[in-house]
Protein backbone atom coordinates (compact mmCIF):
# COMPACT_ATOMS: atom_id res chain seq x y z
CA UNK A 1 0.00 0.00 0.00
CA UNK A 2 1.25 3.61 -0.64
CA UNK A 3 2.28 6.21 2.13
CA UNK A 4 2.59 9.36 2.68
CA UNK A 5 5.39 10.52 4.87
CA UNK A 6 4.10 13.80 6.98
CA UNK A 7 5.14 15.24 10.73
CA UNK A 8 8.68 14.16 10.46
CA UNK A 9 8.31 10.70 9.14
CA UNK A 10 5.04 9.60 10.74
CA UNK A 11 3.59 7.68 8.04
CA UNK A 12 0.40 6.82 6.82
CA UNK A 13 -2.36 5.00 4.46
CA UNK A 14 -2.55 7.41 1.47
CA UNK A 15 -6.52 6.68 1.21
CA UNK A 16 -6.48 8.25 5.08
CA UNK A 17 -4.04 10.79 3.93
CA UNK A 18 -6.65 11.70 1.11
CA UNK A 19 -9.60 11.59 3.66
CA UNK A 20 -8.24 13.60 6.19
CA UNK A 21 -7.12 16.50 3.62
CA UNK A 22 -10.71 16.02 2.59
CA UNK A 23 -12.02 16.71 5.87
CA UNK A 24 -9.54 19.44 6.68
CA UNK A 25 -10.61 21.40 3.18
CA UNK A 26 -13.97 21.30 4.62
CA UNK A 27 -13.38 22.62 8.24
CA UNK A 28 -10.61 25.25 7.75
CA UNK A 29 -12.76 27.29 5.59
CA UNK A 30 -15.77 26.77 7.76
CA UNK A 31 -13.60 27.96 10.87
CA UNK A 32 -12.04 30.97 9.09
CA UNK A 33 -15.42 32.05 8.65
CA UNK A 34 -16.94 31.66 12.08
CA UNK A 35 -14.07 33.15 13.25
CA UNK A 36 -14.74 36.32 10.61
CA UNK A 37 -18.47 36.02 11.70
CA UNK A 38 -17.58 35.93 15.40
CA UNK A 39 -15.54 39.35 14.53
CA UNK A 40 -18.35 41.03 12.87
CA UNK A 41 -20.76 40.51 15.25
CA UNK A 42 -18.14 42.00 17.96
CA UNK A 43 -17.57 44.73 15.63
CA UNK A 44 -20.91 45.54 14.19
CA UNK A 45 -21.60 48.84 16.26
CA UNK A 46 -17.89 50.27 15.82
CA UNK A 47 -17.59 52.33 13.03
CA UNK A 48 -14.40 53.24 11.34
CA UNK A 49 -13.09 56.55 9.51
CA UNK A 50 -9.77 57.44 7.97
CA UNK A 51 -8.79 61.68 8.24
CA UNK A 52 -7.92 63.14 5.39
CA UNK A 53 -4.81 61.95 3.15
CA UNK A 54 -5.36 58.40 2.77
CA UNK A 55 -5.80 56.18 -0.16
CA UNK A 56 -8.54 53.87 0.28
CA UNK A 57 -5.83 51.11 0.49
CA UNK A 58 -3.74 52.23 2.96
CA UNK A 59 -7.10 53.53 4.81
CA UNK A 60 -8.35 49.84 4.63
CA UNK A 61 -5.06 48.62 5.79
CA UNK A 62 -5.08 50.56 8.82
CA UNK A 63 -8.58 49.54 9.75
CA UNK A 64 -8.01 46.20 9.71
CA UNK A 65 -5.47 46.36 12.25
CA UNK A 66 -7.22 48.01 14.42
CA UNK A 67 -9.87 45.53 13.87
CA UNK A 68 -7.56 42.93 14.45
CA UNK A 69 -6.87 44.74 18.02
CA UNK A 70 -10.40 45.74 18.81
CA UNK A 71 -11.33 41.95 18.39
CA UNK A 72 -9.80 40.69 21.67
CA UNK A 73 -11.47 43.09 24.06
CA UNK A 74 -14.76 43.20 22.42
CA UNK A 75 -16.11 41.55 25.41
CA UNK A 76 -16.23 45.02 27.26
CA UNK A 77 -16.24 47.09 24.37
CA UNK A 78 -18.91 50.35 24.55
CA UNK A 79 -21.73 49.83 21.92
CA UNK A 80 -21.64 52.60 19.14
CA UNK A 81 -18.06 54.06 19.07
CA UNK A 82 -16.19 55.40 16.35
CA UNK A 83 -12.58 55.30 15.63
CA UNK A 84 -11.01 58.31 13.82
CA UNK A 85 -7.04 57.64 12.28
CA UNK A 86 -5.28 60.47 11.79
CA UNK A 87 -2.11 61.15 10.05
CA UNK A 88 1.06 61.92 11.75
CA UNK A 89 1.70 64.88 10.09
CA UNK A 90 -2.06 66.41 10.88
CA UNK A 91 -1.93 65.02 14.83
CA UNK A 92 0.27 67.65 16.18
CA UNK A 93 -2.01 70.70 14.63
CA UNK A 94 -5.15 68.77 15.76
CA UNK A 95 -3.45 68.32 19.60
CA UNK A 96 -2.15 71.94 19.55
CA UNK A 97 -5.67 72.98 18.51
CA UNK A 98 -7.85 71.25 20.66
CA UNK A 99 -4.73 71.96 23.48
CA UNK A 100 -4.11 68.35 24.15
CA UNK A 101 -0.88 66.79 25.07
CA UNK A 102 0.73 66.53 21.64
CA UNK A 103 3.19 63.38 23.04
CA UNK A 104 0.12 61.59 23.71
CA UNK A 105 -1.16 59.17 20.56
CA UNK A 106 -4.41 59.19 21.07
CA UNK A 107 -7.54 60.25 23.00
CA UNK A 108 -11.20 60.41 23.04
CA UNK A 109 -14.16 62.14 22.96
CA UNK A 110 -15.81 60.77 25.50
CA UNK A 111 -19.32 62.30 24.99
CA UNK A 112 -19.44 62.07 21.56
CA UNK A 113 -18.32 58.31 21.41
CA UNK A 114 -15.35 58.83 19.77
CA UNK A 115 -11.17 57.64 20.05
CA UNK A 116 -8.76 59.59 17.44
CA UNK A 117 -5.83 57.65 17.01
CA UNK A 118 -2.56 58.72 15.39
CA UNK A 119 -0.95 57.04 12.17
CA UNK A 120 2.42 56.08 14.08
CA UNK A 121 0.76 53.53 16.06
CA UNK A 122 -0.06 51.57 12.89
CA UNK A 123 3.41 51.96 10.86
CA UNK A 124 6.77 53.16 11.93
CA UNK A 125 7.66 56.51 10.91
CA UNK A 126 11.32 58.41 11.74
CA UNK A 127 11.83 59.97 15.30
CA UNK A 128 8.12 59.95 15.92
CA UNK A 129 7.92 55.90 17.09
CA UNK A 130 11.13 55.77 18.37
CA UNK A 131 10.07 58.68 20.38
CA UNK A 132 6.31 56.94 20.95
CA UNK A 133 8.56 53.59 22.08
CA UNK A 134 11.18 55.58 24.53
CA UNK A 135 8.51 57.81 26.02
CA UNK A 136 5.63 54.41 26.45
CA UNK A 137 8.83 52.01 27.42
CA UNK A 138 6.35 49.47 24.86
CA UNK A 139 8.11 48.05 21.66
CA UNK A 140 6.45 49.18 18.54
CA UNK A 141 4.41 46.04 17.62
CA UNK A 142 2.82 46.69 21.13
CA UNK A 143 1.81 50.31 21.10
CA UNK A 144 -1.45 50.14 19.30
CA UNK A 145 -2.60 47.56 22.02
CA UNK A 146 -1.38 49.52 24.51
CA UNK A 147 -2.99 52.80 23.18
CA UNK A 148 -6.60 50.98 22.24
CA UNK A 149 -6.76 49.12 25.22
CA UNK A 150 -6.38 52.26 27.53
CA UNK A 151 -8.68 54.23 25.58
CA UNK A 152 -10.95 51.58 25.78
CA UNK A 153 -10.47 51.48 29.69
CA UNK A 154 -11.50 55.19 30.06
CA UNK A 155 -14.44 54.49 27.13
CA UNK A 156 -15.95 51.53 29.55
CA UNK A 157 -15.43 53.66 32.48
CA UNK A 158 -16.97 57.02 31.59
CA UNK A 159 -13.41 58.59 32.32
CA UNK A 160 -12.09 58.17 35.45
CA UNK A 161 -8.21 58.51 36.42
CA UNK A 162 -5.46 57.31 34.14
CA UNK A 163 -4.24 55.21 37.05
CA UNK A 164 -7.21 53.61 36.98
CA UNK A 165 -7.26 53.58 33.17
CA UNK A 166 -3.80 52.02 33.19
CA UNK A 167 -5.50 49.14 35.52
CA UNK A 168 -8.19 48.20 33.13
CA UNK A 169 -6.17 48.16 30.04
CA UNK A 170 -3.94 45.57 31.84
CA UNK A 171 -7.12 43.45 32.52
CA UNK A 172 -7.83 43.85 29.13
CA UNK A 173 -4.62 42.43 27.52
CA UNK A 174 -4.52 39.68 29.95
CA UNK A 175 -7.79 39.06 28.73
CA UNK A 176 -9.72 39.70 31.62
CA UNK A 177 -13.41 41.06 31.70
CA UNK A 178 -12.98 45.38 32.67
CA UNK A 179 -13.44 46.11 36.17
CA UNK A 180 -13.92 49.87 37.02
CA UNK A 181 -13.31 49.39 40.42
CA UNK A 182 -14.58 52.30 43.28
CA UNK A 183 -11.65 54.45 41.46
CA UNK A 184 -14.68 56.48 38.70
CA UNK A 185 -14.37 60.14 39.25
CA UNK A 186 -16.84 61.86 36.30
CA UNK A 187 -14.87 63.05 32.96
CA UNK A 188 -12.31 66.27 33.29
CA UNK A 189 -13.21 68.79 30.74
CA UNK A 190 -10.14 67.76 28.41
CA UNK A 191 -11.36 64.27 28.66
CA UNK A 192 -14.78 66.02 27.55
CA UNK A 193 -12.81 67.82 24.81
CA UNK A 194 -14.15 67.15 21.28
CA UNK A 195 -14.22 68.78 18.33
CA UNK A 196 -16.86 71.23 17.66
CA UNK A 197 -16.77 71.36 13.87
CA UNK A 198 -15.72 67.39 12.84
CA UNK A 199 -12.78 67.47 10.60
CA UNK A 200 -13.44 68.16 7.33
CA UNK A 201 -12.46 64.68 4.68
CA UNK A 202 -13.26 62.06 7.66
CA UNK A 203 -13.89 59.01 5.48
CA UNK A 204 -15.41 55.83 6.55
CA UNK A 205 -15.40 52.38 5.46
Amino acid sequence: MVTVKCFHGFSIPAIYASLLCTILLGVCPRVADALQQKQSRALKTQEFFCHTGYTTHDCERRIAQLKAVLVQYSAGAPKRWSWVIVSSADWQPLTQRLQLDGESPAFSALTERETFLEDALFFAQPMRTDELVRHFGTPFDQLLSFAVSHELAHAICHGGSEANANRVAKQLRGGKYPDCGGNMKSPSPIEELYLHSQPPGLRRF
